[in-house]
Parts: structure tokens; C-alpha cells; sequence
């Protein structure tokens, strides 16, 4: 009776090892699927770079030193461009610093009381900020801040004439806020949705007008421009 139980005690003991040692040997798959020995599904550490398209509008609120008459043109457009940046993680936690560049297609027009059509136009749009995030599964929640920097340009136009009144071009410089949501599709691609408020305070612009013929004079300009985007990210 004795030798019986010992066999089976030695025997269940087999199984088991057996058993584990099959687990073991079971591949788990790619490190991004979560599981309970990676509660943080991938490393998002390292550079990357990628694409961006989207969508932004603002308002570009300024007075003709000409006229002394305001306006608040909103422009509206496209956007399309790239970034990169590079990403620090500790345990579920991202540290980290991007750039992107933009070319946009914002432009917008108002009347003022004289009748005359004041025009914005931008042409590009610049992000450098700083980045931190949680990440979780396969997600990543991110904010940032920042620098912006962007391209203006202000046209006044005399519908009597049918010819423009003054005109400025000038490089606006700011801050940035923002946020957004990106997913892992795989260890290397990833995509976001992203939303930044970009606030170019106001400066003063040079003003010219035909030929000269009133001289220049400084206009103060304060652009905002709000950006929706998505993008597309490969992690190197």
C-alpha cells in the first residue's frame, strides 16, 4: 500500500513538470500584446518620424495703420507635413521632445467699415515641444507644449480701385499647447490623433503701401490657429 501511494505521488510530481515545461515552451507572441508579465505593451523608447494631415483654422485680429479701422480675418485650410521625434519611458510613464513642419493653407478675408477686404494667408506652421504621456495596452495618451512659429502674410485690398491698398509678409513666433491619443498597430507603426491651440501673440508687422506712395507703417498682428491632425508614426 505504501509503494502504491509513493507511485502516485511521483507520478502526479511528472505531470506537472511535464505540464510546465510544456507552458514554457508555448511562444507568447510579440511583446506589444498585453499580458500579465507586460502590463505596459510595448516600449515606446527611441526615435521616430513620420506623417501628419489634418485641418486648421484661427483668427488673425489686427488694425490697418492706414485706415485705424480692425478686422478679424479667420483663415481656414489644409495642412499636411511631417515630424519626428525621440521618446523616454520608466516602467508606463513617456518623456519626450518632437518637431514637426507643416505646410498649410490657411487664408481668410473680412470687410472693413470703409469697404475695404482685409486678407490673412499662412503658408507653413512649425511645432518644437516637449512631450509626456502614460501608456497603456497598446495606447498611448500624450500631451505637449511648446514653441510655434509660423508664416503670415496681411493684404488690404481697395474694392474701388480693384487693387491692393497695403500689404505685409512676416514670421510669427509663439506658444503651443496640445494633446492626443496614438495606437501601436505593430512594434515599429503606430498612428494618432492629435489636437494643438497655437497662440502667436501680437507684433508689430511692416505695412507698404502701393509703390510706396503712403509709406510703411507697423500693424499689430495676433494670430491664433487651431490644428486637428492625423498621423502616422515608424518607430526605429
Amino acid at each position: 500500500m505504501r509503494f502504491r501511494a509513493l507511485l502516485v505521488v511521483a507520478l502526479s510530481g511528472g505531470a506537472m513538470v511535464s505540464a510546465h515545461a510544456a507552458d514554457q515552451s508555448v511562444p507568447r507572441g510579440p511583446s506589444y500584446y498585453p499580458d500579465a508579465y507586460h502590463p505596459t505593451s510595448i516600449d515606446w523608447t527611441g526615435w521616430y518620424a513620420g506623417a501628419q494631415l489634418g485641418g486648421a483654422f484661427g483668427s488673425a485680429s489686427w488694425t490697418d495703420p492706414f485706415s485705424q479701422l480692425s478686422d478679424d480675418p479667420k483663415p481656414a485650410g489644409i495642412l499636411a507635413g511631417g515630424q519626428f521625434g525621440v521618446n523616454w519611458m520608466r516602467d508606463s510613464l513617456l518623456l519626450g521632445a518632437e518637431a514637426d513642419f507643416a505646410w498649410t493653407g490657411l487664408n481668410g478675408s473680412d470687410t472693413d467699415a470703409n469697404g475695404r477686404i482685409h486678407t490673412a494667408h499662412s503658408h507653413w506652421l512649425s511645432l518644437v515641444t516637449g512631450r509626456v504621456g502614460y501608456a497603456f495596452s497598446q495606447y498611448l495618451l500624450y500631451a505637449k507644449g511648446g514653441a510655434a512659429f509660423a508664416s503670415e502674410r496681411n493684404d488690404v485690398m481697395d474694392t474701388a480701385s480693384g487693387r491692393t491698398a497695403d500689404s505685409g509678409t512676416t514670421t510669427q513666433y509663439g506658444w503651443t499647447v496640445g494633446g492626443g491619443v496614438e495606437y501601436a498597430i505593430n512594434p515599429h507603426w503606430s498612428a494618432r490623433v492629435e489636437y494643438d491651440f497655437v497662440d502667436l501673440p501680437s507684433r508689430n508687422m511692416v505695412l507698404t503701401g502701393p509703390a510706396q506712395t503712403f509709406g510703411s507703417q507697423p500693424a499689430s498682428v495676433n494670430f491664433t490657429i487651431q490644428k486637428i491632425v492625423g498621423g502616422i508614426n515608424y518607430r526605429f
